[in-house]
């Protein structure tokens, strides 16, 4: 297994058969994974037969009897003559992966996904081949084989058996790898050590046949450690001591769910189970950079990580999951070759992974068939996945709380698994969901990503914007040639010419970076005021991003208002981006104060470039304005039935789990609020200063 370069793949393709042979290729989770060569018709199980499936082998009626490699040994010459092939043919299997016949098809499996389906008994019996299970495999086996990677990163649905794979994984590694330590841990230590070692790896071992089974140490259900250690002393049957194969001397334990469990120690594989639901003061974040280290030494990466799970809301462990979820996109990658993670992400959607919607090949069953299909447990299906989930949430349209919790338990996509919990917002997270929804609809999408840059690189000409998929700047809309890169000059100051149609709203930073080299993002959001010619009351600029230098996202800023012409309102703790506009010239595009959002006992000519970030009064206005832009422009019209034209779902998100009194957390919120604020003209009354979340702000958390 190695990495290879191919024409038309900019990154190396991940070559995961053992023997090095060369097949076809395919994509999963952003990685390119080259199968191994597919072996002659003959070679192939199933080659012979009329309706070709997968078929669990029974193990020989002989060898059930034999319990250990003692039972083995004491066996006649001829006896285990007649076997042996059988035997080595099994561990070849597990080493190269396994060919069938699958309704016609020639298909591969990895010799861990053979040891699961062929050897590994479940609480419900021996595993049926499902199709999207055969995706996890190859990308779990790509992961291994990539040196650059520590391990496989998977965001699944409810009762995708991701829990029964990996402790199978778990079993098949420790029973073949000689010193090692293999690690388990869940959101509890109880379910680390009952749900997974004792009820899943503990049985699963215990199914095992006799020559998978190595010498083991302790009792037949250990509590604590499954250790393939030479016990004190063997003695077999016959009194005598056991000289049958080496101990391997290693360990699978679980700890309890602590950030530091494994502080220390050397890990040849672990698993995290339920990283997405790891509450305080547990942090999977936080445990993940500490377990990590003991996967690598130096610079070679000396074990793998198999980290999976349903996510939880943001606030109960779903925001440090998602954190490494985003820091595990094989597309971004250090000088090294590796994600910031160091793990590849994997999302299936859970119409291709749900129970009762596979065909008697294990292949899923989404849009409805065109005639009956024969499905898996020998029911007949007639319904596709999708419709059937479309409908379950079609059924929770009037209570927008159980709607959301089924959405984000049985994802379509990656924006669906993350989706916070919607019990307090304080925004109304129902029409905000329907926006999504909308925007996710929507073929072609109107937002393009790119970057605004200098024409030819000379700064102070003329703003061009160069579409990019991994561009910084998200756009829904651009002014018509003729209004882009107009200037206006008032007393030998540069001004912004079109504040008529728009304004703008930023969050920024001061520094470079940061100690965890994360920080808060700089945020920016353009808007289109109401006006008769272009669209109105409308985001049309999104920006979140956090380059090396923060000079780069003042520019960003810059060029972004130049190109539009439209002012920027900003918060006047944040230096640094005033003094870049100051300094290249281009203050006159940072709005003042806004005479609505000044104090009553301020001074009516006193002048001051933005907002202050922690004035209560501006606190309230920004989160009002927010409030009603959501009421009057987001989500379905109930008269209409049209969506509104909100196309920027990480703000729609972020709106979704903002925290008035925890603001900096939120920096498409904040950026937003300001665009809305900067669009508003009517002089507000006084707010009292007395602050009240809770009194203040109705919360969208009933049915309807």
């Amino acid at each position: 297994m190695s990495l290879k370069n191919i024409e038309d793949y900019e990154d190396l393709v991940i070559k995961i058969c053992p023997n090095e042979s060369e097949g076809d290729i395919v994509e999963l989770g952003g990685l390119v994974i080259m199968l191994p060569k597919q072996p002659n018709k003959k070679a192939i199980f199933g080659n012979n037969k009329k309706v070709q499936m997968w078929e669990r082998e029974k193990l020989p009626e002989e060898l059930r009897r034999i319990k250990s490699m003692d039972d083995w040994a004491e066996m006649p010459k001829e006896f285990r003559q007649r076997f042996q092939p059988y035997i080595e043919e099994e561990f070849r299997r597990r080493k190269e992966g396994f060919w069938f016949y699958n309704d016609g098809e020639p298909t591969y499996i990895t010799g861990r996904h053979y040891m699961t389906l062929q050897w590994t008994k479940f609480d419900v019996g021996y595993p049926n081949y499902l199709s999207f299970q055969r995706d996890i495999f190859l990308h779990m086996a790509a992961c291994e084989a990539d040196p650059r990677c520590v391990g496989q990163l998977y965001t699944k649905c409810r009762r995708s058996g991701y829990t029964n794979i990996c402790s199978s994984v778990l079993l098949d590694e420790s029973t073949q790898v000689k010193d090692k330590l293999l690690g388990i841990q869940s959101k509890t230590g109880k379910d680390a050590q009952e749900n997974i070692f004792m009820k899943k790896l503990v049985a699963m071992f215990r199914s095992y046949p006799f020559f998978f089974k190595p010498i083991q140490d302790g009792t037949t259900n250990p509590r604590m450690e499954l250790a393939f250690r030479e016990p004190s002393k063997r003695i077999t049957k016959k009194n005598k001591t056991s000289q049958v194969g080496d101990a391997l001397n290693t360990v699978v334990n679980w700890k309890n769910t602590t950030n530091n469990a494994y502080d220390g120690e050397k890990l040849h594989m672990l698993y995290l189970d339920e990283a997405g639901k790891w509450e305080r003061p547990a942090d999977i974040r936080e445990a993940w950079r500490i377990q990590r280290t003991c996967l690598i030494v130096g610079r070679r990466i000396i074990g793998k990580a198999l980290v999976g799970s349903t996510v939880n809301p943001m606030d109960k462990g779903g925001k440090e999951y998602k954190n490494i979820w985003e820091d595990s996109n094989p597309m971004e990658r250090n000088q090294n070759g590796r994600t910031r993670s160091g793990l590849y992400r994997l999302f299936i959607p859970a119409y291709d992974a749900l129970e009762g919607f596979f065909d008697k090949y294990g292949n899923s069953i989404i849009d409805d068939p065109e005639q009956p299909i024969d499905g898996l447990d020998f029911d007949i299906i007639t319904q596709g996945s999708k419709t059937y989930l479309k409908n379950e949430r079609e059924a929770l349209v009037h209570d927008a709380s159980e709607l959301n919790e089924v959405i984000r338990q049985f994802a379509f996509s990656e924006d669906e698994a993350f989706r916070d919990s919607i019990d307090g917002s304080l925004f109304n997270v129902g029409k905000i969901y329907e926006q999504v929804n909308h925007n996710d609809s929507l073929f072609p999408n109107p937002v393009v990503a790119g970057n605004f840059v200098w024409k030819n690189g000379e700064k102070d000409t003329e703003v061009v914007f160069s579409p990019d998929p991994s561009g910084r700047f998200k756009v829904a809309w651009m002014p018509p040639p003729e209004l882009r890169n107009q200037k206006k000059v008032e007393r030998g100051k540069r001004i912004p010419p079109h504040t008529h149609m728009g304004c703008g709203g930023v969050d920024s930073y001061d520094l470079d970076s940061t100690v965890d080299g994360r920080g808060s993002k700089g945020s920016l959001h353009l808007y289109n005021k109401f006006n008769m010619e272009h669209p109105s009351n409308m985001f049309v600029v999104e920006y979140a991003s956090r380059p090396p230098l923060a000079k780069i996202f003042y520019e960003d800023v810059l060029m972004s208002a130049v190109f539009y012409g439209y002012p920027i309102l900003i918060e006047n703790n944040k230096y640094g981006i005033a003094r870049h506009f100051e300094q290249r010239g281009y203050d006159g595009y940072l709005m003042d104060r806004p005479k609505h959002l000044m104090s009553a006992n301020a001074k009516v000519n006193v002048k001051t470039k933005g907002i202050p970030s922690n004035s209560v009064d501006v606190i309230q206005a920004h989160a009002h304005a927010i409030e009603a832009y959501i009421h009057d422009n987001v989500g379905l019209n109930r008269e209409t039935g049209e969506a509104g034209n909100m196309y920027f779902n990480k703000t729609l998100e972020d709106w979704i789990g903002f925290k008035i009194n925890d603001r900096t957390k939120f920096d498409l919120t904040i950026s937003s609020g300001l665009a809305l604020l900067a669009a508003q003209k009517i002089k507000q009354k006084k707010k009292d200063s007395k602050f009240d979340e809770k009194t203040f702000f109705r919360r969208y958390k009933v049915r309807g």
